[in-house]
């Protein structure tokens, strides 16, 4: 008799310990993460030459406002553009830990890893004023060279067309994307408009699929 009552002291316990241990497992909850997406997008309005510049986010997936005079110290932009002059936030650009590698002319979707080194930072850059005359006028300024020859010009009659290639754009975080410049005009065809496809990696590996 003792035994029997030792034994189901020893099975009530078991089960209560197992009913504990499948209660709290139910309770963890995992964070859910971030999807690797392949997304499009258009800047929304031409620019001016010299200072006007337009900031983008890949983690925000769109426009985002900075003060030019703040840039190079605001950690919210990844990428920007002035004509088809193009920044990241690195170097003489920005604090970030940005920079850009050119992946060649290549298929989008053959490029699954970004490479660990390699990167071009900014520096200093002349900006033409291209179609106001000859030899048009001219502003130092600061942007990428690599990404500076995603959209080429050409005339008279003005052209821009895009490169092909794929870049790896490193984002102000030290995140990584892939972009491939599809256009430099809009819907209507005037010039000035950047579209680009990307892909970017929120968790903060290499792999850009």
């Amino acid at each position: 008799m003792k035994k029997m009552k030792h034994f189901l002291k020893l099975s009530i316990g078991l089960f209560i310990i197992i009913a504990f241990v499948a209660c709290d497992k139910e309770d963890i909850t995992e964070e859910p993460t971030e999807e690797v997406k392949t997304l499009e997008f258009t800047t929304s309005r031409t620019t001016d030459y010299g200072d006007d510049w337009i900031y983008f986010s890949f983690k925000e997936g769109k426009e985002v406002t900075v003060a030019e005079a703040s840039h190079a110290t605001d950690l919210t932009w990844d990428i920007a553009f002035n004509r088809y002059n193009i920044r990241t936030n690195s170097g003489k650009s920005g604090n970030g830990k940005g920079g850009a590698f050119d992946a060649g002319k290549v298929d989008f979707e053959t490029v699954v890893t970004a490479p660990a080194a390699g990167y071009t930072v900014d520096g200093d850059y002349e900006i033409s004023d291209v179609g106001t005359g000859f030899p048009p006028p001219t502003k130092v300024s600061t942007a990428n060279t690599v990404l500076c020859k995603a959209i080429a010009f050409s005339g008279p009659p003005p052209a821009y067309t895009p490169s092909d290639h794929v870049y790896i754009v490193k984002t102000a975080d030290g995140k990584y994307t892939k972009v491939i410049f599809t256009s430099f005009y809009d819907d209507k065809g005037n010039s000035g408009f950047f579209s680009f496809k990307y892909t970017y990696q929120p968790d903060g590996s290499s792999e850009l699929k």
